[in-house]
């Protein structure tokens, strides 16, 4: 495997890497596959967008575990350390959310979108890239500031990654986007940190882009201009998140349920 060829500190380079490879194939090798597969079985992508949308998310998902295993081999923790109650009891808030939605409108495309959102975004970007980074930084020391810097650093490659959408939106919106989820980031990575098992930061992520769709629907494109007070409420979302997040890992340090486990690997 890759990352048992590279020398310790050169393994920074396997991020890049991996992201590079994620997105070179889900966006340029398997569109070729898809077209070939799609014309066989006279399957129209554009009349069914959203059973396509889920065959896309599905290989992504195989993807970005195939990518994991031959480049990183970073191991993604899904068994909780222990039973905690508060993390149960916000799995249950999150369920009965979903339940009490179930007569709106948009509930089965809010549902699908929450759930091929969740999934291969928090594979790849707290499983396997900040557990990686988390690695690297806690080598010789499990300093706070090294659980933030790296929790600050995952969090920037997941917003940064958001301009991906430049194909279906416009810089001002998509960089809004980048700029929330970076924040969004910070917070889903706090949880994974402190819980120790990657079903929490999947259901809070889940549930976020759950009740986003629920209440707006799915958009496909937006080339919409960004009016300076978004950019001010932005702003204050970016603050909250980020003080609840390094709240989250400064709380009982020792409770960071994810560090030991990196250390045993």
């Amino acid at each position: 495997m890759l990352n048992q060829k590279i020398k310790d500190n050169w393994k920074w380079i396997l991020i890049p890497i991996i992201l590079i490879a994620e997105l070179l194939i889900d966006d340029y090798v398997m569109p070729h596959v898809y077209k070939f597969v799609f014309h066989l079985f006279a399957f129209n992508p554009v009349q069914h967008f959203y059973t396509y949308l889920n065959i896309y998310k599905i290989v992504s998902i195989l993807v970005i575990c195939l990518l994991n295993y031959w480049i990183i081999k970073q191991k993604i923790f899904f068994k909780p350390s222990e039973t905690k109650v508060g993390w149960l009891v916000f799995l249950v808030v999150c369920f009965t959310i979903v339940l009490t939605c179930f007569t709106h409108k948009n509930f089965w495309i809010a549902l699908d979108v929450g759930t091929i959102a969740a999934l291969p975004e928090e594979l790849m970007f707290r499983g396997i890239i900040l557990a990686f980074v988390l690695k690297l930084m806690t080598r010789k020391s499990t300093d706070q500031w090294r659980v933030i810097t790296s929790l600050v650093i995952s969090a920037l490659i997941f917003g940064g990654f958001h301009y991906i959408n430049l194909t279906s939106q416009s810089f001002g919106f998509t960089s809004l986007q980048v700029v929330n989820a970076a924040a969004l980031g910070m917070l889903l990575g706090a949880v994974y940190i402190k819980s120790g098992t990657i079903i929490v930061p999947m259901a809070l992520h889940f549930i976020y882009d759950f009740l986003v769709t629920l209440i707006k629907g799915m958009s496909a494109t937006n080339y919409t201009n960004v009016q300076t007070n978004q950019w001010w409420g932005l702003s204050m979302y970016v603050l909250i998140y980020s003080i609840v997040a390094v709240s989250i890992i400064n709380h009982k340090p020792s409770d960071n349920k994810i560090l030991p486990k990196l250390k045993k690997l």
